[in-house]
């Protein structure tokens, strides 16, 4: 056999091995320069692209994240399933109660249900043709107003601010009507001259003499509980009707008998002339003698009309079975019993000084003086410019005269120089305290600056105020008459009175 030949080994240079391994390490540097340069400049131009950002959204970004909201724990989470779970669960059992109600209707409910649904629906027709015929009369009010013209205001007036003066003392005023038409005179005094001038003259025949029951009656029924109560007092009370008001007398008559005294004309009459001079209501005085009858003074001391109370004027001492009575400084002393209290009163009201404060006070018969304020006499002397008429009002104690305006002198007459209106003005201005009193209706502001102005050029003291309307009540002084009625409450001592502002020239 033969001999096989080796293979020949050849041996790679150590050197050259590692000259290739550098070069390779030498490629791959290189190749991670260029690429750590290109990331850099890619990352340069990214930045570079980007918008600056402000401090303000800095501060937005800051609160947006501060207010993140907390991821909700677990166990909260499940309790809030566990109560939906509990609500669909009864949301399920009402369903199923519902069903449950609508299986148990029978047929014998269904008339009735019929009947609901046709009174609902005759409700419903009722309400439904209620709100057409409300629409259609908005539809009409609203074609109304569209067809209504506009107005224009009136133009402006002007008045001018007054400038107060002093008024007179004692002034006697002419009172000028003001309406939209023209303007009517009334000078009050004058006017009431004449008429009371013949009144004095024939003034004791309107006096009461035997006054007629039946204008009393409805007082006295409200007065006295039966009519032979009224019958009595009748008898007392009707001879001094000329001298006090009926309603007092009968109350002062009451409260005698009501106190277990026999009361009398004379007893009244007595009462009467003490209440005068005390200035306190005839029953009260009744009262207090009443009390005193009973040792109590309280109420008749109470009566004192000083003002000083160092020197009272009433003053009542009693000493065991004898009572000393002061009036002023007489005194009288009497037995403390019934009758000797009741001769001190009547004794003290019979006196003299007593006495005379009634003489003079008459109490008149109303229907006499319109009698006589009727009469053609009267009537005749009131001015043209008026109708009048004479009325009795139940509880007033004065007789009214009524006046109503006929005819006045119109805007074109008063301003010509010659009119009445002028030649009025100029008899206020010759009189020291003459002044005119405009009184002006609400439509006549511009008649009266009209008016007023032609005052001003006379030079005539004026001022002026509002009134309702032309009609004209003056109260017939001097003549107080019967009232027919209760007196109203008196008003309460401690009542704050607010006086009406005084008057002044403008």
């Amino acid at each position: 056999m033969a001999k096989r030949r080796h293979t020949e080994e050849f041996e790679i240079p150590f050197v050259a091995l590692m000259d290739t391994m550098t070069n390779v390490v030498g490629v791959l540097i290189i190749v991670l320069v260029l690429v750590g340069i290109s990331v850099a400049s890619a990352v340069k131009k990214i930045l570079s692209d980007l918008p600056p950002v402000t401090q303000e959204q800095l501060e937005q970004l800051e609160e947006i994240m501060s207010k993140k909201m907390p991821v909700p724990e677990l166990e909260k989470v499940q309790e809030q399933i566990v109560a939906l779970e509990e609500k669909i669960r009864k949301g399920t059992e009402d369903v199923t109660s519902l069903d449950r109600s609508a299986e148990g209707l029978s047929l014998a409910d269904i008339p009735d249900l019929e009947k609901q649904i046709e009174e609902k629906k005759k409700d419903r027709d009722l309400k439904k043709s209620g709100i057409e015929t409300l629409l259609a009369e908005l539809d009409k009010l609203k074609a109304t107003l569209d067809q209504t013209p506009i107005v224009a205001p009136a133009a402006g007036t002007v008045v001018r601010l007054p400038n107060p003066k002093p008024y007179p003392e004692k002034p006697n005023e002419t009172r000028i009507l003001v309406a939209k038409e023209g303007v009517i005179f009334l000078n009050e005094k004058q006017f009431m001259g004449a008429i009371l001038s013949e009144l004095e003259r024939t003034r004791s025949q309107f006096a009461y003499k035997t006054p007629d029951p039946a204008p009393f009656l409805p007082l006295l029924q409200k007065i006295f509980s039966s009519k032979e109560e009224i019958q009595i007092a009748w008898q007392g009370i009707s001879p001094l009707a000329a001298k006090f008001q009926m309603d007092v007398l009968a109350k002062t008559w009451k409260a005698l008998a009501e106190g277990g005294l026999q009361p009398s004309a004379a007893m009244l009459e007595t009462l009467g002339n003490i209440s005068l001079v005390v200035r306190k209501p005839m029953p009260d005085v009744a009262s207090a003698v009443l009390a005193a009858t009973k040792s109590d003074y309280t109420l008749w001391v109470a009566m004192d009309t000083s003002t000083d109370p160092l020197k009272p004027t009433i003053k009542v001492v009693p000493d065991g079975n004898k009572v000393a009575f002061h009036w002023g400084g007489k005194v009288d002393e009497v037995s403390a019993d019934q009758r000797g209290i009741l001769r001190y009163f009547k004794e003290l009201g019979d006196s003299d000084s007593f006495k005379d404060a009634s003489k003079s006070r008459i109490i008149y018969d109303p229907y006499r003086l319109v009698e006589f304020l009727k009469s053609p006499g009267v009537v005749g002397s009131v001015p043209k410019t008026f109708a009048m008429d004479a009325i009795v009002k139940p509880g007033s104690t004065a007789v009214q005269i009524a006046l109503t305006p006929r005819s006045g002198e119109t805007v074109e007459k008063m301003k010509q120089p010659g009119s009445q209106f002028i030649r009025v003005l100029r008899e206020i201005k010759d009189d020291p305290n003459g002044v005119a009193l405009f009184q002006v209706v609400p439509d006549a502001i511009a008649t009266y600056l009209g008016a007023r102005e032609l005052a001003d050029g006379v030079g005539v003291p004026a001022t002026w105020d509002f009134l309702g309307n032309l009609n004209v009540l003056i109260n017939v002084p001097g003549f107080e008459v019967q009232r027919f009625t209760e007196a109203a409450p008196a008003r309460p001592a401690t009542a704050t009175l607010i006086a009406p502002p005084k008057r002044t020239l403008d």
